[in-house]
């Protein structure tokens, strides 16, 4: 099994930390499970980045971009020379334009 390097680009660092305040006003202990759980599951894209399909925002650039589905969540990634680039971390039913 191929071991990647995860990267977490600043667009998806800003919309982590969007989304944790949002949670946050309702909830500091929810906010911090959130968070929590979302990088944990990105951290597992180290071995497993192939097994996602391609997002459908894809079909307009394609450059091979995948989405995992966290909960209602959707992580949008590149594999890039050994490396996982997590672009975006966005809600399930956010604009799929890219």
């Amino acid at each position: 099994m191929r071991k990647y390097r995860v990267n977490i680009k600043p667009t998806a660092e800003e919309d982590l930390a969007r989304r944790f305040v949002q949670i946050e006003a309702e909830s500091l202990q929810d906010a911090v499970a959130w968070y929590l759980g979302i990088i944990e599951v990105i951290e597992k894209l180290d071995e497993l980045a192939e097994r996602c399909p391609i997002a459908p925002e894809d079909a307009e650039i394609q450059k091979s971009i995948r989405h995992l589905m966290v909960g209602r969540y959707r992580v949008l990634y590149l594999i890039n020379n050994g490396c996982v680039d997590v672009l975006h971390v966005r809600h399930s039913r956010h604009d799929r334009r890219f």
